[in-house]
């Protein structure tokens, strides 16, 4: 009866089974965790892309609706709260309303892009966006767009894409002075070779490169009818 009643020893694992077991998941973590990144990276940079096409959708609508013309500004600066504190590149975009007066009127607030994430402002890379001019004050001494961190609204610089009321695109491809006429004004606005007619978002990282690296969002633009394509690798 003793014998019988004797309580059989329960069931565990030994030290060497736990080892295993944890040995094995933190080898499958170690596998995965890069593609986990990559996968992530490639998020973010969708998210901007996306983004960017609504608000170029935006510009054109606007002047469609609004029968005037609407620009999408890209502003350029150093930002001192960026990962790359002194980097000149394209961290913001605002669509942006040119009265006949000559005021230019913002449409919506400036939209930033993410911690990481910039416009490329390399020629090669985006060169729609290659002609830059200075940001000048407004009739009341303010400037449309104020950058964050401690850098000036004047010495943001900006490029350009005008849509018309027909819904069509041109660049900015000259520099025009603030005393321009309206005739001055118009001639430097122009319409890029489709070719030619495109940007791309990359991270910070590869601000400095001049080709496409392996994770980028490319944005082209049909000038004549304002129709966006999408190309990712």
């Amino acid at each position: 009866m003793r014998t019988a009643l004797r309580r059989r020893p329960a069931a565990a694992f030994t030290l060497v089974e736990m080892l295993t077991v944890v040995g094995i998941i933190a080898l499958l973590i170690a596998l995965a965790a890069p593609a986990l990144i990559d996968v992530v990276r490639s998020t973010r940079l969708n998210s901007a892309g996306d983004g960017l096409v609504n608000r170029i959708s935006l510009a054109q609508q606007s002047a469609v609706a609004l029968s005037s013309e609407v620009e999408l500004r890209f502003y350029r600066y150093v930002d001192s709260t960026a990962d790359r504190p002194a980097d000149n590149s394209f961290y913001a975009y605002q669509v942006v309303q040119s009265l006949p007066n000559g005021v230019q009127k913002a449409l919506s607030d400036p939209y930033f892009l993410d911690s990481g994430i910039i416009i490329s402002s390399k020629e090669e890379l985006s060169p729609l966006l290659d002609t830059q001019v200075p940001q000048i004050q407004n009739q009341t001494g303010q400037y449309l767009f104020t950058p964050p961190g401690n850098i000036e609204g004047g010495d943001v610089y900006y490029a350009a894409l005008r849509f018309y009321p027909d819904g069509s695109m041109r660049v900015l491809s000259q520099v025009a002075n603030a005393d321009s006429d309206a005739n001055e004004m118009a001639r430097a606005y122009t319409i890029p070779n489709y070719d030619q007619s495109f940007m791309i978002i990359v991270e910070s990282r590869d601000a400095d490169n001049s080709q496409a690296p392996d994770n980028y969002y490319c944005v082209q633009i049909d000038s004549y009818t304002g129709r966006t394509r999408v190309y990712r690798p």
